[in-house]
This record gives C-alpha cells, structure tokens and sequence, in this order.
C-alpha cells in the first residue's frame, strides 16, 4: 500500500503577519464624532429649512 511521506519533510515558514489597520487618534475621533453629529443634526434641519423656504418662494409667487 502507498503510504504518502511528504509531511515528513521541512515545515514551511510561517507566514508573516498581516499589517495592523492604522488606528484614529483621539483628535481624529473627536472629529470624526462631531462631523456624524452635524451630519446627523442637519438631516433633520435640511428638510424643513428647505420646506420653509420653498413655501416662502411660492407664497410670494402666488400672491
């Protein structure tokens, strides 16, 4: 019976490690975290100062 010896040789060399992912600086994210929270604050702004624009511009068209 054929009895497969090719384990028996040399290990391989370990692979070298993956590169760690840069991580944010404290700075960065307390930028990072107003910058969401702008952008949080003005989707719910946008809307109704556009709103209210929009029917200020037809109210003065229409008048």
């Amino acid at each position: 019976m054929f009895l497969d010896m090719k384990s028996y040789g040399p290990r391989p060399e370990p692979l070298p490690p993956k590169p760690s992912k840069p991580n944010l600086s404290p700075r960065e994210q307390k930028i990072l975290a107003w910058v969401i929270c702008f952008n949080i604050l003005v989707l719910f702004i946008a809307p109704i100062g556009g709103a209210t624009v929009i029917h200020s511009l037809l109210a003065f068209m229409f008048k």
